[in-house]
């Protein structure tokens, strides 16, 4: 019986990119039986599940706003699915081809639930879902427009440290992503005079100096905007210890390039103590990049003189 129903949800799931699913009565049918089995048991036919809702978007496109609070209700709650990371990445993939078929309006009160969700997987152990996170994340910012655009740019606030960190993710794929739904979602912090720099680094196809691009971010904020640069500080000392060594070394460096452009005597929020005994633990970090990065750092705050101050 299990067999029957993982093999004819998987028909199912490849029905619905057929055209011929544009005939009413089969439609209704087929997302009935559909609807019912997005709670089975077994993780191979939610996944098929959320794979045909997926694709409605091939198979009947024009019937995607008809049925977009369906869509989005099972989908969504398909990004909880905890015992299964193919359930959850299945559903990411069918978001990003729904989504893209709905405006702002049609998401209603699904907004902030979907946001979110999305923002729980940036930091995720599976390249795939990290990758898949930023898509969404990305998606969500090209449609963001007037209703949910406070809302939105307060989770950019929340997430933007998170973003510029993985622009240096240890898997390609994912810092690609990063770097195309950093760019969208720049805008909605607001920093106009910034925009261009953010443009130059990330707008074109040139190979990314994320150094320099958090040089141009630090320099600026410390003249512009001390509240983001706190909130930049207080994120990036978060990631000291992050699972991924790559992102621990990015963190730390990132620490340096605050402090740098940091007047220590009006930033009264950095703790220039606790930062010191943080990067003396990174020194002991079992990566030798990760040691050799906090040891600079280190060096150069005593050889600065700021401990004087």
């Amino acid at each position: 019986m299990e067999n029957f129903r993982v093999t004819s949800t998987a028909f199912l799931a490849q029905l619905m990119s057929d055209p011929m699913l544009r005939e009413k009565k089969l439609l209704k049918i087929v997302l009935r039986i559909l609807e019912e089995r997005s709670q089975d048991r077994n993780s191979i036919v939610r996944q098929m599940v959320v794979r045909g809702l997926g694709n409605i978007v091939d198979g009947a496109p024009v019937k995607v706003k008809k049925h977009k609070k369906f869509l989005l209700d099972i989908l969504i709650k398909a990004l909880n699915d905890t015992s299964s990371s193919e359930v959850i990445g299945e559903s990411m993939k069918a978001l990003a081809k729904v989504l893209k078929e709905l405006k702002e309006k049609d998401i209603g009160s699904s907004f902030k639930d979907l946001t979110q969700q999305i923002q729980t997987y940036f930091d995720d152990e599976d390249d795939a879902l990290r990758s898949m996170a930023f898509v969404l994340f990305g998606i969500l910012a090209q449609l963001t427009k007037k209703k949910w655009k406070a809302y939105f740019a307060k989770q950019v606030r929340k997430s933007w440290v998170t973003l510029l960190l993985h622009l240096q993710d240890p898997s390609p794929k994912v810092s690609m992503e990063c770097r195309a739904t950093f760019h969208l979602c720049f805008p909605f912090l607001g920093l106009k005079r910034l925009q261009n720099v953010i443009n130059k680094h990330l707008g074109g196809t040139d190979e990314l100096k994320p150094e320099e691009l958090q040089v141009d971010i630090c320099r600026h904020l410390a003249k512009e905007n001390a509240e983001l640069l706190e909130n930049l500080y207080s994120t990036t000392i978060t990631y000291f210890s992050c699972s991924w060594e790559e992102i621990r070394a990015v963190a730390a460096n990132l620490a340096g390039i605050i402090l740098e452009h940091t007047d220590t005597q009006r930033m009264k929020w950095l703790d220039l103590k606790h930062l010191l005994m943080s990067l003396q633990v990174l020194e002991k970090d079992p990566s030798p990049t990760v040691q050799l990065v906090a040891t600079e750092i280190l060096s150069d705050i005593y050889s600065s003189g700021v401990l004087d101050e």
